[in-house]
């Protein structure tokens, strides 16, 4: 018999392994230093709670560009993986949970679903027939 081979594990917690990805946080700036301190306060929990995660926080100089891309004139926002993902800083447990899922490779709830595929093997049903108009004359 095969026992499956449980996550290896130490007393401070789980072990990365190099095939996982690392999750980026990108804290940019606001190119008007509007929440400066809020930002800096943020990112310095975010990595003394979380050292598994890489944070940086993007000076104003440096985050004209990025907000550019983005199409955004002031800032701040936040960036996981290179993907916008907040424009602002949120409340920090709504910042963790997010960070969490995309680490999870899970798609966040506020994100629009495609549309359901049929079955296969079922046929799309037929449209409706166009009800009847009065007779022409």
């Amino acid at each position: 018999m095969v026992f499956p081979l449980p996550a290896a594990q130490t007393l401070c917690g789980r072990l990365r392994y190099a095939d996982e990805a690392m999750v980026t946080v990108a804290f940019l700036s606001s190119i008007q230093d509007f929440q400066e301190g809020r930002i800096q306060e943020v990112a310095d929990r975010l990595r003394k709670e979380h050292p598994e995660w890489k944070v940086e926080v993007v000076p104003p100089d440096g985050s004209k560009a990025p907000l550019a891309k983005f199409k955004l004139k002031f800032g701040p926002a936040i960036l996981v993986n290179d993907r916008i993902e907040f424009v602002g800083i949120p409340r920090y447990r709504m910042l963790v949970e997010r960070i969490a899922m995309v680490a999870a490779a899970r798609i966040s709830p506020r994100t629009a679903q495609p549309p359901p595929v049929p079955p296969a093997g079922t046929r799309p049903a037929a449209p409706a027939a166009a009800a009847p108009g009065p007779p022409p004359g």
